[in-house]
């Protein structure tokens, strides 16, 4: 009877165990199952470490940390404007610690955003996608040297697209999120759930009493920006080379205040006075809707301007220029002209 016992005892553990292991939390993966965990492995190769070094006195010391992202395999990484800025030397570090010493490529402020270069082998760029297509409430992570914190990895939502922007004169497009970010993120990726590029880490709103509100560069204007500075060295802007204001009533356009001597609009030869009501066959009311054409036109190619001048309505082709190279206060006072 004894032995008996015991084998009914044995039997009812067994079964016992085996009912707990089918209807338990299984205890391997489950936790792995949250994107976020594949997002981080598989982007976090392609965010570094920018160090801002500068010479203070005889010897050079760090005064600035920030993070970037791999572009390609060429060494081309992407950070902040603000992150390099007037830095004597820059240092990259890779997610594997190792240290190279970066040269800028090419910055553009009134986007916040430069090209920085490295001789580095096996880099792991980021996949981008487009940022245009987001919608507020999907799930983003952000990933950074935090506070001097390595690959700190945030999770939020993309609280709202397109929010605009300004600071020292410049006029920013932007994704806010809720993901938190922090002194050192700056550069670094803000990402879709599929670990692809959708904004470059850029500001926060830092204020007692206020959580939650971040800001990342879209990747539709990043793709841009970078293209150009690594082709250029900066980025080539169209000129329509006229000083526009809008009219009391907005459905008759912009008018033109002024020419610049010898620019697109000379050339073809509008004057002071006319009003501009569509370009492309688009209407135009504000400066946003001439910037919005503009953004989408190569320096050398035409636009086709609806004008009217007193009683006449006409069409004129102007050829758009570059940019001339401006103070950030100038250039910024009227980002349509």
């Amino acid at each position: 009877m004894r032995i008996k016992a015991i084998i009914v005892g044995v039997a009812g553990l067994l079964v016992g165990a085996w009912l707990m292991s089918v209807w338990s939390p299984q205890p391997t993966g489950q936790s792995l199952n949250w994107p976020v965990v594949a997002v981080a492995k598989r982007v976090g190769p392609s965010v570094v470490v920018v160090l801002n070094n500068r010479v203070d006195g005889s010897k050079e010391e760090m005064k600035g940390m920030g993070s970037g992202v791999v572009l390609d395999r060429q060494g081309d990484i992407v950070t902040n404007y603000h992150v390099v800025q007037n830095a004597h030397s820059l240092t990259v570090m890779l997610s594997t610690g190792q240290r190279f010493p970066a040269r800028v490529v090419g910055v553009d402020p009134p986007t916040d955003l430069a090209v920085i270069r490295i001789d580095a082998k096996h880099l792991v760029p980021v996949t981008f996608t487009q940022s245009n297509n987001i919608e507020p409430g999907q799930l983003v992570v952000a990933i950074g040297n935090s506070l001097g914190l390595t690959h700190t990895v945030t999770v939020g939502v993309v609280s709202a697209k397109d929010r605009v922007m300004y600071r020292d004169g410049w006029e920013y497009h932007l994704i806010q999120t809720d993901a938190a970010i922090n002194p050192g993120n700056s550069g670094g990726p803000l990402v879709n759930d599929q670990g692809q590029l959708i904004g470059i880490n850029s500001s926060k709103i830092a204020q007692a009493g206020i959580e939650g509100i971040g800001f990342a560069i879209p990747s539709d204007t990043v793709k841009y920006v970078v293209g150009q500075l690594i082709h250029y060295g900066r980025v080539r802007r169209p000129w329509l080379g006229a000083t526009l204001q809008p009219t009391q009533s907005r459905r008759l356009g912009l008018m033109i205040v002024s020419v610049a001597p010898q620019g697109p609009a000379a050339l073809a030869g509008l004057k002071p006075g006319d009003l501009i009501t569509s370009i492309n066959g688009q209407a135009v009311h504000t400066l946003r809707d001439v910037v919005r054409v503009l953004e989408r036109t190569a320096v050398g190619k035409q636009v086709r301007l609806g004008v009217l001048r007193g009683s006449q309505s006409m069409h004129i082709n102007v050829q758009l220029q570059e940019t001339p190279q401006a103070a950030p206060g100038a250039a910024a006072s009227n980002p349509g002209a």
